[in-house]
């Protein structure tokens, strides 16, 4: 039997002639991402631990608005009436110069969990996103802290309560997922916000505690207060979400909420916004460790080798029917086990996103990566 496999490969490799050396590396790499896909689907789909069983602690809702007074009228209700006993809404207002003032006085009349305060436009700072935040976590009256944006709106009305349950006395930071409203031109960008999902998860997992998300984050006003905010770059506007997370991590356990009344829905689908998100992933990503930076991009990088060496193998038609057949069973697993973290996170509408992606993704990530290299002023 043994002679009989060897044989066998000893025949594929005089048929590979001079592409031998390529096979084995494209071999090589077939079997890592199995590998891979198996692992990532295995973390993504696996349970969460459930974390403040039956205690209900006080939370405070932290959101800075800068003249969206517009999403102030139309997403700050579904904040303000939250099932929760114990909670309150703080919103900064951050230098604006139209009616926000006005509108935030409207609805404190109605709501009294909604409480206010003002960075002026007159102040001269360039960024004033983590003032602005500062304010509102020294303002806050309870130890968690729970963080969104104004362009948001929770999911459902039990955003707060399972937010809250994931803590208990040993969690610093609990993240959870947000993504951009359905709409005509936003699918590949909700796929990619998906996938900064899918790859938090596995940040968490591995220890690397680098990547986060303002608009659906919370962590204790103790450890923030511990570790000294952002007094280490106040004035910059990088790094309020995902820095703190690294900062915050000392502190306790980092742990992710895929409870889908936990989601939040981005209600902005203006090409800035995301063009901006995506820049902003980008700068965030420079300041990364070496060990993040290959965590988070050797699978692309061996994916990408893979199917140009494996197209390469079947343009000279080395050993044609096993090579065609290894490109198109990787990228059926990998279609597969996308289908799959899809489902397990309710997100059935990324399916036919995630094709396109498998296809022209790269091309996507290429022209954006070199457009962040150029906008990167914006975020300092």
């Amino acid at each position: 039997m043994a002679m009989l496999i060897m044989d066998k490969l000893q025949g594929f490799w005089n048929a590979a002639g001079s592409d031998g050396y390529v096979l084995l590396v494209c071999i090589f790499f077939f079997v890592y991402l199995l590998i891979r896909i198996l692992y990532k689907t295995i973390v993504i789909c696996s349970p969460c631990k459930e974390g403040n069983k039956g205690r209900q602690e006080g939370v405070s809702v932290i959101i800075t608005s800068s003249n969206r007074e517009w999403d102030l009228k139309n997403n700050l209700e579904s904040f303000l009436t939250q099932d929760y006993p114990e909670y309150e809404v703080i919103v900064v207002d951050e230098c604006s110069e139209d009616d926000t003032q006005d509108t935030l006085a409207e609805l404190q009349l109605k709501y009294p969990r909604l409480r206010t305060s003002r960075l002026f436009p007159e102040t001269k700072f360039r960024n004033t996103k983590k003032i602005a935040l500062h304010i509102g976590i020294l303002a806050a009256q309870y130890d968690i802290l729970l963080f969104s944006e104004i362009d948001c709106r929770p999911d459902t009305k039990n955003w707060i309560r399972d937010m809250q349950a994931r803590f208990d006395e040993h969690t610093a930071v609990v993240l959870g997922y947000a993504n951009y409203a359905a709409g005509r031109g936003m699918d590949m960008w909700r796929f990619f916000r998906f996938l900064r999902f899918l790859k938090m998860i596995l940040f968490v997992k591995s220890g690397s505690f680098v990547l986060g998300d303002g608009r659906n984050m919370a962590y204790r006003k103790k450890n923030y207060l511990k570790e000294k905010g952002f007094s280490k770059n106040t004035h910059s506007y990088i790094g309020y979400d995902n820095e703190m997370v690294k900062a915050l991590s000392k502190g306790g356990n980092v742990r992710i909420s895929k409870k889908d009344s936990t989601f939040v829905t981005i209600n902005d689908g203006d090409r800035k916004t995301w063009k901006g998100d995506y820049t902003y992933y980008h700068e965030n990503k420079r300041k990364w460790p070496i060990s993040a930076l290959l965590k988070s991009d050797l699978d692309h990088c061996v994916r990408l080798l893979f199917y140009v060496m494996g197209i390469y193998l079947v343009c000279k038609k080395v050993l044609l029917p096993y090579t065609m057949t290894g490109i198109a069973f990787v990228f059926t697993v990998e279609m597969i086990a996308t289908c799959i973290d899809i489902r397990n996170l309710k997100q059935k509408k990324l399916f036919l996103p995630s094709v396109a992606a498998g296809f022209v993704g790269f091309l996507y990530r290429w022209y954006f990566t070199m457009y962040a290299i150029f906008t990167r002023k914006k975020w300092r």
